[in-house]
């Protein structure tokens, strides 16, 4: 994909997140936002951008990990808890 297209699209995931993040209606704001979602995957999929495709390597590299090593708290039963256990 030519570079011009992948600053195209950006451009026009940029405007559609925004767009649907500052739209009142819940629905179509959810929309905008998923379109913007897939015209992400498109650039980073399709353009094969190597520069992109680091970005969000270091960011998802960058995300916590979930410990294994962390016990199960467990709750008292005289809680006030609405959780019903199975």
């Amino acid at each position: 994909m030519p570079f011009w297209a992948t600053l195209i699209l950006l451009a026009l995931m940029t405007y559609l997140w925004f767009s649907g993040r500052s739209n009142p209606d819940d629905v179509i704001g959810l929309l905008e936002q998923m379109l913007a979602i897939a015209l992400a995957l498109v650039v980073l999929f399709v353009g094969r951008n190597l520069f992109l495709e680091s970005i969000v390597l270091l960011l998802g590299l960058r995300l916590p990990a979930a410990s294994r090593n962390h016990p199960v708290i467990n709750r008292p039963k005289a809680s006030k808890d609405v959780m019903m256990p199975f």
